[in-house]
């Protein structure tokens, strides 16, 4: 299982949607894509997602709530 601090360095690394990104998901994560955006999506709003990385919990936020 993939960890929210993995989730979070993998998305602070790959900002912007890109083919390239979809292929990084599936190879270093081993997830589908959806998969991942699920996961995402809920280790943003635990409390271990901000302690880890703060910026990028909350712009994954913002971006939710758009």
């Amino acid at each position: 299982m993939v960890s929210t601090a993995q989730l979070l360095d993998f998305e602070a690394a790959h900002p912007t949607w890109t083919g390239r990104k979809e292929e990084a998901i599936i190879r270093e994560l081993g997830l589908r894509p959806a998969r991942y955006w699920q996961l995402l999506h809920r280790a943003v709003l635990t409390r271990e997602a901000v302690e880890h990385d703060p910026m990028t919990s909350h712009r994954i936020v913002r971006r939710l709530a758009s």
